[in-house]
């Protein structure tokens, strides 16, 4: 009888959180990207700096915007090419993660969802265009390739699409819209 040790998939070499090494080059993203996912990713690239491509499949979100802004950074800073295939399913803080692809690409089938967030008193939606509440976001996503116009557009489009209870998946027109794909 043999065993494996570790808590690796089967078929993985390594996994670091969410991260899945596939090969030199790929990583697999499935699961909740947790409070230490920048720990998490600043290890799997000092192991594997070939990493150039991830696939996202069922990753419902992240726990603390600020590290998954910090591990995003990394991924769009590295060159990352990220793709959905078709059944992946990316909601909430993983579609942020998503936008640091510098290639974004997705089959048909794959599904986007976001919403507002909440700090557990207040949503996003509760503060005044303008208010500081949102510039992290909206600097994220300039800092990932978005003018300010379109980071600004973006960010009150997800705030607005649905509550921090609900989630709004996007249309195909919604993605080209907000150039959330960049094959």
């Amino acid at each position: 009888m043999l065993f494996s040790i570790g808590s690796c998939k089967k078929g993985y070499e390594a996994r670091f959180g969410p991260f899945y090494i596939l090969d030199d080059t790929t990583v697999v993203i499935n699961g909740d990207m947790g409070s230490r996912v920048d720990n998490q990713l600043e290890r799997l690239l000092n192991k594997y700096p070939e990493i150039s491509y991830a696939i996202m499949e069922k990753c419902p979100g992240s726990r603390d915007d600020e590290e998954l802004f910090k591990a995003a950074r990394m991924i769009y800073n590295q060159g990352v090419h990220i793709h959905l295939p078709p059944n992946a399913k990316i909601e909430s803080g993983a579609v942020d993660f998503f936008l640091a692809g510098t290639t974004r690409t997705m089959d048909g089938g794959a599904k986007m969802g976001v919403h507002a967030w909440s700090d557990g008193n207040a949503s996003a939606t509760e503060y005044p265009v303008g208010h500081e509440e949102h510039e992290i976001y909206i600097d994220y996503y300039s800092s990932v390739g978005y003018s300010q116009h379109e980071a600004e557009n973006l960010y009150f489009f997800i705030i607005n699409a649905a509550g921090p209870n609900n989630i709004h998946y996007m249309t195909a027109e919604e993605i080209l819209t907000f150039g959330i794909l960049n094959p």
